[in-house]
């Protein structure tokens, strides 16, 4: 039976698989620790509008967003909750902290100097908030964990800036636990010779980090990312015990059937030759959608429970699929790039590592004329 919904290329947020990821997430933290939800991309490309609310009914303490302008959409929903800016802040983003109550993160004394100006020049009722960064191997963003102490008495001594937390970043704790561990011993370190007071916010782990979290440690808080959205940040990580569900399912639509000869090249660039009469099905999405190109040729959909291989490149708006398998397919139904289908299912770990990606990557390139269609438990 054809599919009733009116569109072409879906993803579906299953807001309800959402909410019991939530209350176990937060069930299994301690107490005194802090619920960072980090919905930066579009809250990993589910939709921030309809997630953030959900967040804000669910007890979050704060959010973090990759820069302003993602701060600016949230401070329009409501104004009890901080938010954390994790990316650098320009300088004409700068006001935007003091009008909309934001957060900043600095990595330099240079960048303190200049919010602090900032405050002082606009007569700020009050400080602006900062988190400073450590870099403790990441190579990216945060002040080099020895010049930590330094910088941070530092910027103390600013009176137009509340310096509220510092965290760090763990490169690799998906995959390498050792240097994970000594990304922590270099931030435990940095915090030992700042001795930050206790109402201070400490947090390095993300939903991969969580796996060698412990509550002895001075940490408080945690920034939850692509584990509340149901995907474990590795396949062996212990966190999968929580049994979060994933929330995201992708489809688009069959849009064309046609049977091939044996010896017909397929899509762009002839990088596949049928070696028999194919029946092949042409799908209502392609890369514009958000499929990854690199699925030509070695990925797959679902469709009525039956795996079908993409043949040919992935196009612009349609993917080509070997349907030789459901002889009874009619034109409408639906396909799953991610999701389930029946007994099959095919995960975005699955989806991504199809295309030698990751599912970061996977989730936030499903693009914005892919609708989003929102199975609500409730009313929000």
């Amino acid at each position: 039976m054809a599919d009733a919904l009116p569109h072409r290329c879906w993803a579906e947020i299953h807001l309800d698989a959402f909410e019991r990821n939530l209350k176990r997430i937060q069930n299994a933290l301690p107490s005194k620790v802090r619920y960072i939800a980090v919905v930066k991309a579009d809250a990993y490309g589910h939709g921030m509008p309809q997630i953030v609310r959900y967040l804000m009914q669910s007890g979050v303490d704060y959010f973090a967003v990759a820069n302003t302008q993602e701060a600016s959409l949230i401070r329009e929903m409501g104004n009890g909750w901080p938010i954390l800016i994790l990316g650098p802040v320009l300088p004409e983003e700068a006001p935007s902290l003091i009008r909309d109550d934001l957060t900043a993160t600095v990595s330099s004394i240079e960048e303190a100097e200049q919010l602090h100006a900032l405050a002082i020049q606009n007569k700020s009722a009050k400080p602006i908030k900062v988190h400073l960064k450590i870099d403790t191997g990441m190579g990216r963003l945060g002040i080099w964990h020895t010049e930590a102490a330094v910088t941070y008495a530092a910027i103390q001594k600013l009176s137009g800036l509340h310096l509220e937390g510092l965290y760090t970043h763990f490169s690799s704790a998906d995959s390498d636990p050792e240097f994970t561990h000594i990304q922590r011993n270099r931030f435990l370190e940095a915090l030992e010779n700042i001795q930050p007071p206790k109402e201070c916010i400490i947090h390095a782990d993300n939903s991969a980090g969580l796996d060698s979290f412990s509550p002895e440690l001075p940490f408080n808080a945690v920034r939850i990312g692509l584990l509340q959205f149901g995907i474990p940040p590795y396949p062996q990580s212990v966190l999968s015990k929580a049994n979060v569900e994933p929330v995201l399912s992708f489809h688009a639509r069959v849009g064309l059937l046609k049977t091939l000869p044996a010896g017909t090249d397929v899509s762009y660039g002839r990088t596949h030759t049928l070696n028999k009469e194919t029946r092949v099905a042409v799908l209502t999405a392609g890369y514009g959608d958000g499929l990854p190109f690199a699925l030509g040729n070695r990925g797959s959909v679902l469709i009525k429970g039956i795996v079908c291989p993409i043949l040919g490149r992935v196009t612009m708006d349609q993917t080509i699929v070997d349907v030789s398998d459901i002889p009874e397919l009619k034109i409408g139904e639906t396909a799953v790039f991610i999701g389930k289908s029946e007994s099959e299912e095919i995960c975005a770990r699955r989806f991504s590592e199809s295309a030698e990606t990751i599912p970061w990557d996977a989730l936030c390139a499903i693009s914005k004329r892919v609708t989003r269609v929102f199975r609500a438990p409730r009313e929000l």
